[in-house]
């Protein structure tokens, strides 16, 4: 196997990866790969400077996530998917941990590469995969049972967020979170994959066209636009000594902030949630009127995600887990208020 070459200053790649195998003669293409730890921690050796003594995979699913423990202490590597973000979109969000991080935020600080960039990329066999490293956060996270302080400060923390955004500049750039991305394209995807479901097929289709028109009307009023989180869940905060930590911003980007707000806002602990965030930042009445039609927009792309992408790489066994399916039925049970008020 050829010698890796050596990081690159000037594009922040380094190469972990060694030829693709050849079958009869031609080239086999690779739909996703997964680094092994030990390429992965000669990385962060050579791309950041860091003593790492142990590298373990950490997750696999829509990226991969690495812990590294050493002399130089702990760090979390994620490692992007190809033809997903691109590196100026990875960048983009490294800018944004960091703009927050110095703005009194609670997150996981960015670790720059030795070049001072934030984000580096790699050749693997699927195409160009982006990387950023930030230090390893302790905390758990939380568990039940569960209680309305919990989610008074998380709604809180998700406040202080948003208001942190405002001053936030880059040179890096960032795909919006309009309808043609989160509407548009999800939904001319799944419903081909309803065929065998007319019924199904049909509801979506309807609910996806009056969530547009709703959506379309109420952002005339006024909707709250700016950057968001993309995924505020208990499974992506840590309770620490020092309070919550909120990491994972793979889905930020700029949209409609009250989507940050379906989640917790469909919790039994809606009430301190919502008091917890208009301590420090107003809801609009526009953006409490978009709430369901935003439920159904995160609904049609996570239809997406489990019937069309998560196949993709996983294999169709994982149309059983039952996650479609569970979808489907709220959609179906939720179907007449939803339409009433459309």
């Amino acid at each position: 196997m050829t010698a890796p070459r050596p990081l690159s200053l000037l594009t922040n790649r380094v190469d972990i990866c060694g030829p693709l195998y050849l079958a009869s003669g031609g080239m086999v293409h690779v739909l996703r790969s997964i680094p092994q730890p030990a390429a992965i921690g000669d990385l962060v050796r050579r791309a950041y400077g860091l003593d790492v003594r142990e590298c373990r995979l950490l997750r696999s699913f829509v990226n991969d996530v690495y812990d590294l423990t050493g002399a130089d202490g702990r760090f979390v590597l994620k490692v992007y998917h190809a033809g997903g973000w691109s590196t100026d979109e990875v960048a983009w969000e490294f800018d944004l941990v960091s703009h927050l991080a110095a703005s009194g935020i609670s997150v996981a600080r960015v670790v720059p590469l030795t070049s001072g960039s934030l984000v580096g990329e790699f050749d693997a066999p699927e195409g160009i995969r982006p990387f950023g490293l930030t230090e390893y956060v302790d905390g758990d996270k939380p568990r039940p049972p569960l209680n309305d302080e919990l989610y008074h400060a998380y709604g809180a923390l998700l406040a202080r967020l948003h208001r942190a955004t405002e001053d936030f500049r880059t040179t890096h750039s960032r795909r919006a979170f309009g309808l043609e991305l989160t509407l548009d394209e999800p939904l001319a995807q799944v419903l081909p994959e309803l065929a065998n479901q007319p019924e199904d097929q049909a509801l979506v289709k309807e609910l996806g066209g009056l969530a547009r028109q709703r959506m379309t009307e109420l952002a005339a009023l006024g909707l709250d636009w700016g950057i968001r989180h993309g995924d505020v869940t208990l499974d992506n905060v840590h309770l620490t000594g020092e309070g919550l930590t909120i990491h994972d911003f793979d889905l930020a980007a700029v949209g409609w902030r009250a989507g940050d707000l379906t989640s917790c806002l469909s919790t039994a602990f809606a009430d301190a949630f919502a008091a917890g965030y208009r301590s420090v930042r107003t809801i609009g009445s526009a953006d409490l009127s978009a709430l369901p039609w935003l439920r159904v927009i995160e609904s049609i792309g996570n239809l997406r995600f489990h019937l069309v992408d998560k196949p993709a790489w996983r294999g169709t066994e994982s149309l059983s887990e039952g996650w479609a399916e569970q979808i489907l039925t709220d959609f179906r049970s939720s179907a007449r208020d939803l339409l009433e008020c459309g």
